[in-house]
């Protein structure tokens, strides 16, 4: 886990549930802890299509890449806070052991960034909207080409 608060500064109260949001929720898939970290009604945008709303779509995006991948770690490389919003920029490592998105398993490793601004409203996320490189990930899987070197 990455001091996203500062050096020798703790965690502001909606960056900390940010970074439990990511120790519970997306490294540890443990569900459980949707209801205190995440407001029922969500809004969750993702470039993950066709997800459910509310908690449910949290729970639909996080449980296929914790099917799919096993050894799942969300890093936290930054946090920055301006009122109710928090952005996050993060990398995303894991093996594809697991079907994902119909995808049988490669057994390869994959690592990808992406970043997120999450709302926070009562103690709560009430909106996440996230953009992961996810042609990078297919493209580690061996499922999308490189593109040709460029003169």
């Amino acid at each position: 886990m990455s001091d996203t608060g500062g050096i020798g500064k703790p965690l502001t109260p909606n960056k900390a549930i940010i970074q439990r949001f990511s120790d519970e929720i997306v490294n540890k898939g443990n569900f459980d802890a949707l209801n205190e970290i995440v407001d029922e009604n969500v809004r969750f945008e993702t470039t993950v299509a066709g997800i459910g709303s509310g908690r449910e779509g949290v729970k639909q995006v996080f449980g296929g890449l914790h099917k799919g991948f096993s050894q799942v770690a969300c890093a936290i490389s930054a946090l920055v806070e301006d009122g109710d919003t928090v952005a996050e920029r993060f990398t995303f490592t894991g093996t594809h052991t697991g079907e994902f998105r119909g995808l049988k398993p490669t057994n390869k490793s994959v690592r990808f960034n992406g970043m997120a601004f999450f709302q926070i409203a009562n103690g709560k996320i009430v909106a996440r909207w996230g953009v992961e490189d996810h042609l990078e990930m297919m493209r580690q899987l061996g499922l999308s080409p490189r593109p040709a070197a460029q003169d």
